[in-house]
């Protein structure tokens, strides 16, 4: 995305903004009353689902017991349009970026503006923009003495290099503080229709898969755990959902979009992740379940490709791979201050059969999987003021198909090797809108040099190694 898209992108939703709010500026109290009971009860009558995104950025459903919380300041005719802005940005030292300097940045995370509504009484519309796109990695120029996995080939469509692809090379060596993958500024974009306990939605939207990064106590990528960031996906397709009561939902999803191709190296000439480069759909079971006061527990099954077998030029970055899951989830409140939670991860991900045939490769799936447990604990300081702590401590395995690939070749790397890392976050909330937290993640990554974070053959052994390890302090601000 360049900076004319930025720009026509603010400059459009200042307009309706500045529109809105010269629009009918002698509205009488008593119309505006009516008119805010209305919106309410339009948004929730004869409506037990509804598959929302909260202010954290995740599909939830929405039924009778929370009924009450609809998130969003008023405008006038406010069942039809809403707005919430979100804003987060940080001052974050990263080892992982040192080489040429660049581990103190301070950069802005997302600033996403969120516009929804009621086009009647079945149907929702959600639609939200997010200037700040970074989380997708760039082609790099290299380095002598050191491995860019991400380094433009030589066959194959022509691929220019840039300077920041040293900078966005995978997991392991980013930028970005968001996560999530966009559609260009479109982070969201989808309509729903509701009728009882049953719930469609058709369109751009984030993919019920585990606890949400944010709601799970993460500030930015990078504090969230790696299991957190592989589950943040937003992807085109459509959604069936169905409430059973309060306490149970179950989400049947298929979708379109190679959403987490470059998670696994799949490069595929750096063609944006919003486009499908396979042609069968990606498919999504997710369910969730209360089974009594305070527990939440939740399951995600995801089966798919990413990539493509393109047979005219065969290519181990460019490829059809396996984009497999099954993500389970629990939380549970012990006391009004005391939350404990976590997940166990399987990924598997890996060249398929036909691929590794055609590229004459002894290889094939692998499986990536690992947990990680945390707890928030908090207290309330002022009536609005209220501080805590959240602490996560994470085990992966470093296992993918660049590990293999390079095992195969006779590189010193082996699969079964983990990354570990233990995350603190210490927060304040100012009211429902502010909240500034410092973090520090001490990250352990058994093959830094396989992401262009250190050299592969140190020319200097007397200089210490820079290491994954990163802190910061965070602003997040959100009005709604």
């Amino acid at each position: 995305m360049n900076r004319w898209d930025i720009l026509l992108s603010y400059f459009f939703l200042s307009a309706v903004w500045v529109s809105i709010g010269y629009a009918q500026p002698a509205l009488q109290q008593d119309l505006r009353t009516k008119l805010d009971r209305l919106s309410d009860d339009t948004l929730a009558k004869q409506i037990s689902v509804y598959p929302i995104v909260d202010q954290t950025g995740q599909i939830g459903v929405w039924n009778e017991s929370n009924k009450g919380q609809i998130a969003g300041f008023t405008l006038p005719d406010m069942a039809k349009f809403r707005v919430r802005l979100s804003f987060m940005a940080g001052y974050i030292h990263d080892s992982s970026v040192a080489t040429l300097g660049f581990e103190k940045q301070g950069r802005l995370g997302y600033g996403i503006v969120s516009l929804f509504g009621a086009l009647g009484e079945n149907v929702k519309y959600m639609f939200e923009v997010n200037p700040v796109n970074e989380s997708r990695p760039l082609p790099s120029c290299g380095e002598d003495g050191f491995f860019y996995p991400n380094t433009t080939q030589n066959f194959g469509p022509k691929v220019d290099c840039e300077p920041d692809g040293r900078l966005r090379v995978d997991d392991y060596r980013f930028i970005a503080l968001d996560p999530m993958n966009q559609q260009g500024p479109i982070r969201q974009a989808y309509l729903t229709y509701n009728l009882g306990g049953f719930g469609l939605t058709f369109g751009r939207f984030v993919l019920p898969i585990g606890l949400n990064w944010e709601e799970a106590g993460s500030f930015t990528s990078k504090d969230a755990t790696h299991i957190q960031r592989i589950n943040t996906e937003s992807n085109f397709g459509i959604g069936f959902d169905y409430a059973f009561g309060n306490k149970a939902s179950l989400t049947v999803a298929g979708f379109l979009g190679d959403g987490n191709k470059f998670r696994d190296y799949d490069y595929f000439y750096f063609q944006d992740g919003s486009f499908d480069s396979n042609s069968a759909l990606t498919t999504l079971l997710s369910g969730r379940v209360e089974p009594f006061e305070n527990l939440d527990l939740r399951a995600a099954w995801k089966k798919g490709f990413t990539g493509s077998k393109v047979e005219r030029v065969p290519n181990f970055w460019a490829s059809k791979r396996i984009d497999d899951a099954v993500v389970l989830s629990a939380q549970y409140r012990l006391s009004d201050f005391i939350r404990v939670f976590g997940e166990h991860a399987k990924y598997t991900w890996g060249l398929t059969k036909t691929s590794a045939e055609m590229l004459g490769l002894d290889m094939g799936a692998v499986d990536k999987s690992g947990y990680y447990f945390g707890t928030d604990v908090f207290t309330q300081i002022t009536q609005n003021v209220r501080a805590g702590t959240t602490i996560t401590r994470e085990r992966l395995t470093r296992d993918d198909s660049l590990i293999s690939y390079l095992a195969l070749q006779g590189f010193d790397v082996e699969l079964g090797k983990k990354e570990k890392s233990t995350a603190y976050r210490f927060y304040a909330d100012f009211g429902e809108r502010i909240t500034v937290a410092i973090i520090k993640n001490s990250h352990s990554n058994p093959y830094l040099w396989v992401s262009g974070i250190e050299p592969m053959v140190d020319p200097n052994p007397d200089v210490a190694h820079t290491g994954s390890d990163k802190w910061g302090v965070v602003v997040r601000f959100r009005l709604q």
